[in-house]
């Protein structure tokens, strides 16, 4: 690291116990002996009280300088009195040492209140305890360099202040000039520093920045502004330049593929970075080629800065985005990738036709809509299977009636326009008047069940409107289950009632259902803003629907069973509206499930949760491993391609061991390491979130008091800072997936309590898709998010919009394996009635229950090997899975308390997993197809222990437990060998 930034000192990098002594020093040298000397430090603070806290001084040895006094300590320097215990030599000023308290992986730092160690005899030989007296002659120890802990932590280049000279010199030049315009490289991001740099200080205001790029590259460079006074809304221009040239921090494109603008406001004696990205084409000639960046706001001159790139004869093939140093990734903030109605598999196209009473019927994979003339679903309609493993079954209608929007005021509507934008999507709208009201319904379905119907109401003239319901009524046999607005999974009740608490509770949805057919009912308006999850959430909660809680905020939802129907009514209280205000009401239905599950991949997709080479992995028995941050393949958490060389290897050699690989990436927050975070930290909140500050000290030291902490892994040194819900960061996010899919090869995703909506989720799966010779496979892990922290919201509830793009869940730490009942596991932990099937995780999970859900624990903190190797002796991969939920089970238990899940091969064995619910020991009457059974347990470590049941006699199942049989009528088994671990 050179000296450049810090006009006094020299910059680097030193080694120390930064834990003790913080992440910042600068070296002095003692000339001569002495029992007292001065050191006069220009350390060049930006933390806002640097006289409340401690300054720490090392001997050359390393030993603490117990004399020492801090006399004077302000932003610009620190005079500090100290004794050369050790002579001559080089001594260390700590001047932000900190301790971390809490819990390792969420820490907050607490820098050190100053502590007076000096012996009360030296302080007074040296007239330290009176402030008048005068220090001049102590002889003087001289700083001569700064270090940090390490290059992510250094303050260099523009971390270090200006003086009040500095900044009073800087006055005569431009004298009239608002504020002044430094041309900055690439490589000294200035981020959220918020005073003016001692390097921009004492540089040469709108002098021409000089850059070099190569041929092909998006080329970043920023623009620093120095304020004046009060900047509004400043605005960019680049001119001159034959090609393109864009200033990302105005704007650019949204997650949603729109074209938007930030506002940059800039506070008098303030500084900000505009952020520049040239497209230099590929085939441009080499040379100098020069242009200017115009800068302007309100009421203010414009001022120009020249530029003069040289462009090199170098070819950058990828625009540079394989080098992150180059910032040329930057480049991904505006992809719009994914931005299509295009099919992502397993999805078929949607289907339209009129149907002759107004309506229409929209056809999906399993499903199918029928919407009424006033543009709300009048059917819903699911041909999925009982055991959910195909589409093709009988019909069953899921709505008792039509859903009904009731304004209190009768409308009439006009025709429905149906429109089919692409293979994946339909819409439609319509509209309708009525008693001093406009109504306008738009509506869309896609291909995988995503149902979403707009009506916004309009006043035609002063209105008062009592009460709008929304009505969804479903037939009771199937609204078997329900989930969300505060009832965790379970059998559905007759009566609820529920009212809106968004700042507590993370709830705005519910879903009704049984495993082949249910919905989703989301209410929504048109300020919804993704909130905060996991226990981020009360940083940014649910902004309450205004239509639907009301005027009052007495709006809510209730649940009534009647005549074979439960309906649910989401009603919003007294609303007015003048003239020409309007009102939105948004309902979102997913129609569940979204795809058939699919057994017998489940069962022979073995992953692997934990860093090993691939020989490892696949000695070990597995087929997929999952690589989470703070491993060496992938170091830093959510930047994968920081490590590119390193994981493209891994993959290479997982890939000729028949393994495949994945990788935890997600956007709930971001690695300190990812070069573009300064970037994104001068973004304001439009990618960090805002929040309380605090966290680790890097975060307080680099990021000033406006974010959210995030994770930190110690044994990488990797701090976390947490994320928007919905941002620029995610078009970046969807082109890195893409990368490393095309480019490193790996096979899929590990997501973690995923902070994105299923705009992204879909974009993802498309970015997946879109190369590799194998299918890519994600899986989505939560921790409980039932409590208070996380806004007492079900986790399947949450992410139940991201699961048709999803392959495989990990419900996952903190939930309860065996305080539960089936219900509970069926629709908080399975993920079948979404058509997906899951696993388990905290403390191994129930392995007996689980396994009649198909589900086993997370290896190797499980050992699940052995189950690994009674379903390949057994033959369950190859054979049919029939879930207990089905109804049609073909082998009976005679207790209604243990459940049974069979699979049966194309050889006619038939296995079963029995597990009990029952408070007690219980006994099982087995059957299979009517018929009484021999039944034969394989000795399975850890499981169970072997065994043969006779048909007739009781099988013993104990509480909370279960067993792994294989059937046969009553002939017997024979031969069937131990399944145990070597």
């Amino acid at each position: 690291m050179t000296g450049q930034g810090h006009p006094e000192l020299a910059c680097g990098v030193g080694d120390w116990d930064c834990d003790v002594y913080g992440n910042h020093r600068i070296l002095v040298r003692v000339a001569e002996h002495g029992p007292a000397v001065l050191a006069d430090v220009p350390w060049r603070r930006r933390d806002p009280d640097p006289e409340q806290v401690d300054v720490v001084l090392l001997a050359p040895s390393g030993r603490l300088v117990r004399n020492s006094v801090t006399v004077e300590a302000s932003a610009e320097h620190g005079l500090i009195v100290f004794e050369p215990v050790e002579g001559p030599g080089t001594y260390a000023v700590h001047y932000l040492p900190y301790a971390h308290t809490g819990k390792p992986y969420y820490p907050q730092a607490a820098y050190r209140r100053p502590t007076h160690t000096a012996d009360p005899q030296w302080v007074h030989d040296h007239g330290l305890d009176r402030p008048d007296q005068p220090r001049s002659g102590l002889p003087r120890a001289e700083a001569f360099r700064y270090e940090a802990a390490s290059a992510v932590d250094s303050f260099a280049p523009l971390g270090f202040v200006a003086t009040r000279a500095e900044r009073a010199a800087l006055e005569p030049a431009c004298p009239d000039a608002e504020f002044l315009l430094f041309g900055e490289d690439r490589a000294h991001p200035l981020g959220r520093y918020a005073d003016l740099p001692a390097r921009w200080a004492r540089g040469v205001p709108f002098a021409p920045f000089a850059g070099v790029a190569q041929r092909g590259e998006h080329y970043a460079f920023q623009v620093g502004v120095y304020a004046r006074t009060a900047l509004a809304d400043v605005r960019v221009d680049v001119r001159g330049l034959p090609f393109a040239v864009r200033c990302v921090s105005r704007g650019g494109t949204d997650a949603r593929g729109r074209a938007f603008e930030r506002r940059i406001d800039v506070d008098a004696g303030g500084v900000c970075a505009l952020w520049l990205l040239a497209d230099v084409p590929a085939g441009l000639t080499p040379g100098l080629y020069e242009g200017e960046v115009a800068v302007s706001a309100e009421g203010t001159a414009e001022r120009v800065l020249p530029v003069q790139l040289t462009v090199g004869e170098g070819l950058l093939s990828d625009g540079g985005v394989g080098e992150p140093e180059r910032l040329a990734r930057l480049a991904w903030l505006d992809s719009t990738a994914g931005h299509d109605d295009a099919l992502a598999p397993p999805f078929t196209p949607v289907t339209a036709e009129a149907t002759g009473d107004g309506g229409h019927r929209l056809g999906i994979l399993g499903r199918a809509v029928h919407l009424g003339p006033d543009g709300l679903p009048h059917r819903l309609v699911s041909t999925f299977t009982p055991a959910v493993t195909a589409a093709d079954g009988p019909a069953h209608e899921v709505l008792a009636a039509p859903v009904r929007l009731d304004l209190g005021r009768a409308v009439k509507h006009d025709a429905v326009t149906v429109q089919r934008p692409g293979p994946a999507r339909v819409t439609w709208s319509t509209r309708a008047a009525g008693d001093g009201v406009l109504l306008c319904t738009e509506g869309e379905l896609e291909a995988d069940g995503f149902l979403v119907v707009r009506a916004t109401v309009e006043a035609a003239e002063d209105v008062e409107l009592p009460d709008v319901r929304l009505e969804v009524p479903v037939h009771e046999d199937v609204a078997r289950y329900t989930m969300g607005l505060g009832l965790t999974g379970r059998v559905c009740p007759d009566t609820y009632d529920w009212t809106w608490d968004t700042p507590v509770h993370n709830q705005d949805s519910l879903w009704l259902g049984t495993t082949h057919a249910g919905v989703q009912l989301s209410l929504r308006d048109e300020h919804y803003d993704r909130p905060l999850n996991t226990n981020y959430y009360r940083e940014k909660p649910l902004v309450t629907p205004g239509s639907w809680a009301g005027d009052e905020g007495l709006g809510g939802v209730r649940l009534r069973t009647a005549d074979g129907v439960r309906t649910v009514t989401a009603h919003s209280g007294r609303i007015r509206l003048r003239a020409g205000e309007s009102r939105c009401f948004e309902l979102r239905l997913l129609l569940t499930p979204f795809k058939p599950i699919d057994p017998r991949r489940q069962l022979a997709e073995r992953y692997f949760h934990a860093y090993a080479t691939p020989q490892e992995v696949a000695d070990y028995g597995a087929n997929v491993v999952n690589l989470h941050h703070a491993t060496p393949p992938n170091p830093y958490i959510n930047d994968p391609l920081l490590a590119a060389d390193v994981l493209r290897a891994y993959t290479e050699q997982a890939h000729a061991r028949g393994v495949r690989v994945k990788v935890y990436d997600t956007v709930r927050e971001l690695t300190r390491h990812t070069p573009e975070l300064p970037v994104l930290a001068s973004f304001g909140d439009e990618v960090l979130a805002a929040g309380p500050g605090g966290g680790h000290a890097w975060l307080q030291e680099h990021l000033g008091g406006d974010f959210v902490p995030g994770w930190v892994a110690p044994n990488v040194r990797d701090v976390a800072v947490v994320t928007t819900g919905e941002s620029r960061w995610h078009n970046f996010y969807v082109q890195g997936i893409r990368r490393l899919r095309e480019h490193l090869g790996v096979d899929g995703l590990y997501l973690d309590d995923v902070a994105y909506d299923r705009a992204t989720m879909k974009r993802v799966r498309k970015a997946l898709t879109a190369s590799g010779d194998t299918p890519a496979l994600v899986d989505l892990h939560s921790c409980n998010q039932y409590r208070a922290a996380d806004g007492f919201a079900s986790s399947a509830n949450l992410y139940a919009e991201l699961l048709p793009y999803v392959d495989r869940l990990w419900l996952g730490e903190l939930f309860d394996y065996d305080g539960t009942d089936p219900a509970y596991w069926l629709v908080e932990l399975s993920g079948i009635p979404f058509g997906l099937m899951g696993e388990m995780l905290e403390g191994g999970g129930n392995p007996w229950r689980g396994l009649v859900f198909g589900m086993t624990a997370r290896a190797p903190m499980t050992d699940v090997r052995p189950l690994w190797r009674a379903f390949d002796r057994l033959g369950l991969p190859e054979a049919e899975m029939t879930g207990w939920w089905a109804g049609e089970a073909s082998v009976a238990t005679g207790h209604d308390e243990v459940l049974a899940t069979t699979w049966r091969g194309a050889d006619g064995r038939t296995t079963v997993a029995l597990a009990s619910w029952a408070a007690g020991p219980a006994e099982c009457s087995l059957s299979l197809d009517g018929r009484a059974v021999t039944a034969h347990a394989p000795a399975i470590d850890g499981f169970q222990d072997a065994g043969t049941y006779p048909a007739g006699s009781p099988v013993p199942v104990a509480p909370g437990r279960g067993l792994l049989l294989r059937i046969e009528a009553v002939e017997g088994l024979e031969g069937l060998e131990g399944v145990t671990s070597p």
